[in-house]
């Protein structure tokens, strides 16, 4: 188990001295394009919650909670891209993707694993809208789409910045982020069922193969929990 992960159970069990300061984080992801030349936007409201891990097993650190679904990000009758909340690096295998944009967005450079008083002040009284940031670069979140939504086999990862490609016409714009007092969105389950489903749903290598992570398409890494942060699985 990874240490951010074992960090996160510890502060799920009964134990006062775990979590220290908390700040949770409610925002809308605005995905924006343009289609012939007309501009669109789809949204999806998340919330995050970062936690302080104070005297814990294996010391202090901090602790995330997510909550939320892929953004469903339809081009005006010409196709459908899914925006996951997971990151998939180039030559790299999955990774989180919000909570560490939303510390980068509303300018902290603190890891969740070291954020300061003044960090979850930040993060108590952000506010406004934001180009969305990831730890200072130009990365995006996992753009994926479908030759056949009824069938996840057929998923495919998209470049954001080469949609054209795929969707003749659209262009896409940007990523912001917004914060909100919205309800946290839930219908993907209802648009994709199949999400639903107790067995694998995607392609996976034969017994007895074994390719790198970062060799395998998209299709071959992910899972059905990486269509939902944490908190919504």
């Amino acid at each position: 188990m990874k240490r951010r992960s074992l960090l996160a159970s510890l502060c799920a069990l009964p134990l006062a001295s775990c979590q220290g300061e908390s700040a949770t984080v409610r925002f809308k992801v605005i995905a924006s394009a343009t289609v012939d030349g007309r501009p669109i936007e789809s949204s999806s409201v998340m919330e995050i919650s970062y936690s302080k891990v104070t005297r814990s097993l294996i010391g202090t650190g901090g602790a995330t909670r997510l909550y939320g679904e892929a953004l469903i990000f339809d081009l005006g009758g010409k196709g459908t891209i899914y925006i996951l909340p997971v990151e998939h690096p180039p030559q790299a295998s999955l990774d989180r993707v919000y909570e560490y944009a939303i510390l980068s967005t509303f300018g902290i450079r603190n890891g969740f694993g070291s954020l300061s008083e003044s960090d979850f002040n930040v993060l108590r009284s952000a506010s406004g809208r934001r180009p969305f940031n990831l730890r200072r670069t130009s990365r995006l979140p996992a753009f994926v789409g479908f030759t056949d939504e009824a069938n996840p086999k057929t998923i495919y990862e998209i470049d954001p910045w080469k949609i054209g490609e795929r969707f003749a016409g659209v262009r896409f714009s940007g990523l912001e982020i917004e914060i909100t007092s919205e309800r946290v969105t839930g219908k993907l389950r209802e648009r994709l069922p199949w999400l639903s489903k107790s067995e694998q749903v995607f392609n996976r290598d034969p017994p007895g193969e074994h390719r790198p992570e970062s060799e395998r398409p998209i299709g071959y890494l992910l899972t059905r929990a990486n269509f939902f942060g944490d908190g919504s699985r």
